[in-house]
């Protein structure tokens, strides 16, 4: 909340134009109470503080219409209960505008975050792309999308349920940010994928990202169920860099679509014996 020119110009004005009104006319006690145009304005836009401040504003500029101006006066006990009156009244008007701005900040955390997993849903994600190859060609930088995508996922939803799924899930997001940098961005890129935006990050470097993402999940044990308790999660990664491969986001979509489809075809995970965790999970995609 900081201070925009737009709000101080809208109080100033308000507040200089019943001030000029009043020495214009001279008549103080009609037209005083207009002085709650710029205390609601004030405490609207900059709550509790700023109705304060704007209370004592307005009480400082009545102060000086009675004793400098000649003005008509006004008894003392109908200025303090009018002053009172605006104290309140900005007041609650500071409580609610703060208590509205809370509420919208969390509005709008939750529609970009991901409930299961506290990453960006995919439609921000796909937004920060966009701005990002923007700034790559702009700037003549490199910067590669990652996708990140479990083999077998529905079947691993059937066999343990929804609830594990999504704990696998929100587990698969955790690894991924101790492998991501701190520039780095990471949201759901379909139902059961994850797409990493990496700034500043050409074909090089990102092929050491994802073997740094494909050493961590294969040795990270996942939750299962009573008879099987650990699950290990075999996933594909596949990348698209701008410029090398598009500086347009529809052809890096493709291009990490058609890498993936080719990666999940070609990729055997380990058969590993009967009865062991990882048994339950699926053949490769085909």
């Amino acid at each position: 909340m900081g201070l925009h020119l737009a709000w101080l110009l809208s109080v100033g004005a308000t507040s200089v134009f019943v001030t000029v009104l009043i020495a214009i006319t001279g008549d103080l006690s009609t037209l005083w109470p207009l002085y709650i145009i710029p205390i609601v304005i004030a405490a609207l836009a900059y709550e509790v503080a700023g109705a304060v401040m704007a209370v004592a504003g307005c009480t400082a500029l009545v102060a000086l219409l009675i004793y400098s101006t000649g003005v008509e006066s006004v008894p003392v006990r109908e200025l303090f209960v009018g002053a009172l009156a605006y104290t309140v009244s900005g007041l609650v008007i500071g409580v609610q505008a703060h208590s509205y701005r809370q509420q919208r900040d969390l509005l709008q955390v939750d529609s970009i975050r991901d409930a299961v997993t506290d990453t960006f849903t995919a439609e921000h994600l796909a937004s920060l792309l966009a701005e990002e190859v923007r700034r790559a060609e702009r700037y003549d930088v490199p910067c590669t999308f990652t996708v990140v995508e479990p083999i077998g996922f529905e079947e691993l939803r059937r066999t343990y349920g929804r609830i594990r799924a999504e704990q696998l899930l929100g587990r698969l997001a955790q690894v991924l940010r101790l492998c991501a940098r701190d520039t780095d961005v990471i949201g759901r890129y379909g139902a059961d994928s994850f797409g990493l935006i990496l700034p500043f990050t050409g074909d090089t470097e990102a092929k050491l990202v994802a073997d740094r993402i494909e050493a961590a999940v294969r040795a990270t044990e996942f939750e299962g169920d009573a008879l099987e308790p650990t699950i290990h999660c075999p996933i594909v990664i596949a990348s698209a860099t701008c410029p090398t491969d598009s500086c347009e986001v529809d052809e890096v979509i493709a291009a990490i679509r058609d890498r993936l489809t080719r990666a999940t075809c070609t990729v055997q995970p380990e058969r590993p014996p009967h009865g062991s965790p990882e048994a339950a999970l699926p053949e490769a995609l085909s």
